[in-house]
């Protein structure tokens, strides 16, 4: 099943790529950044993306497969703070929330090994705070109002 796995670390290495590329023309920097972070040498990236490789050695669909789940893990860790952000800025019952708060599970239910902090329950959010900045969530709440 060698083009199997070929296919994994390409899903993983483009995956990885989109998340870290911060624009057009930043492809090769962001192919050095996730490297240096997956511990993996740059060309095995630059051949996974534009040469496929015959073969993947065990230890780069690891190392990838194991970026991938941490860069997942980190996503929702940050999804579930923005959730909890909110909910204490527009309430529980607001749509956004609720809305950003099903993805959550949903996520966290495709991924059960990955843990994030707890939503906040309605009593922790009985005092609304006012932000001292834009956050997306809490325009989007005011604007359906």
């Amino acid at each position: 099943m060698p083009d199997a796995d070929i296919s994994r670390a390409q899903l993983f290495a483009d995956d990885l790529l989109r998340w870290e590329s911060r624009g057009p023309g930043d492809t090769a920097n962001a192919m050095r950044r996730v490297a240096h972070r997956a511990a993996l040498p740059f060309s095995k990236l630059w051949a996974l993306r534009y040469r496929p490789p015959k073969a993947v050695a065990s230890n780069v669909l690891s190392a990838l497969e194991a970026a991938h789940a941490r860069e997942v893990e980190r996503q929702l860790r940050k999804l579930a703070h923005e959730v909890e952000t909110t909910a204490r800025i527009a309430g529980p019952s607001d749509p956004a929330v609720a809305a950003a708060s099903a993805a959550l599970r949903t996520a966290e239910g495709a991924h059960p090994r990955v843990v994030g902090p707890p939503l906040a329950s309605a009593a922790s959010l009985a005092k609304p705070v006012i932000p001292p900045c834009d956050l997306p969530l809490w325009r989007a709440s005011q604007q359906e109002k």
